[in-house]
């Protein structure tokens, strides 16, 4: 197994391709949180890559992908944009943001207002840590197979 210090997690994430990043965060809170997780077809999604449901079968969450370089920052209007996840699917309740990026302030405030939680790189190296998901990283960044 390849370990790789947490300086060196965001970058491998960030060479991960669009698909990949999806399918890896729903891996991650799957097998590592007790997710159930559906990874949404590719192609035209409305905007939602992910729909989750926490392991005590709680409200669905509509997550939103965004595997973008360090200065390309989540703005207040993708915010409001994927807030209104809610609207379009009828059994999700909850919005989350997850990007190698991070947010603006402005982006963090529209959030707030809008009840949706917003996970950024910094926070995916430490969700990494903390349930020792470096096996699942391993398996994208050696070359995880292009479809499931």
């Amino acid at each position: 197994m390849i370990t790789q210090d947490s300086s060196e997690i965001l970058p491998t994430i960030r060479d991960f391709p669009p698909r990949h990043f999806e399918q890896f965060i729903a891996d991650v809170w799957q097998h590592c949180q007790g997710w159930t997780t559906e990874v949404m077809d590719a192609g035209p999604d409305k905007g939602l890559d992910i729909i989750g449901e926490p392991p005590d079968g709680g409200a669905k969450t509509a997550v939103q992908c965004k595997r973008y370089a360090e200065g390309n920052k989540i703005t207040s209007s993708d915010i409001q944009q994927y807030a209104s996840l809610r609207q379009q699917w009828s059994d999700v309740s909850g919005v989350t943001i997850v990007t190698t990026s991070s947010f603006t302030r402005n982006a963090r405030n529209r959030a707030q207002e809008l009840d949706v939680n917003c996970i950024n790189g910094e926070d995916i190296v430490k969700i990494i840590d903390r349930y020792d998901a470096q096996e699942i990283l391993n398996w994208y960044a050696t070359g995880k197979p292009s479809d499931w």
